[in-house]
């Protein structure tokens, strides 16, 4: 019996790593704890209660703290594309010529198209740095004149 136990507890491993719901790692575990229950000796019935009384407390008591520490352990939102170009440095490529008249900046290898958060004109060539986005369009402020 103790083999029996040992291929649901495998069987339900596996279908955890596939799903990640954190539902079949506890019958795997209630199933381990079967499993000894046979290798000691105990009755069908004593291990069939290890199996539920694991499985089953796991699911009430373990699982939502354990969701809560993971969720919170996986950090901070790590930004990427767009949102991660503010506060860099870019190159007008094509100049911005007044508030309404966009120009081009390159940042990253790529061109994107830009305005001046004042409206002010920015010449090409001119390092600028990327404040906001909007739309497709970044934001860019010239440095301070020093």
């Amino acid at each position: 019996m103790t083999l029996l136990w040992i291929v649901i507890a495998l069987v339900f491993a596996i279908v955890e790593v596939l799903t990640v719901g954190l539902f079949a790692g506890f019958i795997s575990l209630g199933a381990i704890g079967a499993a000894i229950a046979a290798f000691v000796g105990d009755g069908i019935l004593s291990q069939a209660v290890t199996f539920a009384a694991v499985a089953i407390l796991g699911i009430l008591v373990v699982r939502r703290p354990l969701l809560g520490y993971l969720q919170h352990r996986a950090g901070p939102l790590v930004l990427s594309g767009a949102a991660a170009m503010i506060g860099q440095t870019a190159l007008v490529v094509d100049a911005i010529r007044g508030p309404d008249e966009r120009g081009h900046v390159r940042i990253g290898g790529e061109d994107w198209p830009a305005l001046t958060r004042d409206g002010q004109p920015a010449e090409a060539g001119t390092s600028v740095r990327v404040v906001d986005i909007r739309r497709a369009t970044l934001v860019v402020e010239q440095p301070p004149v020093a």
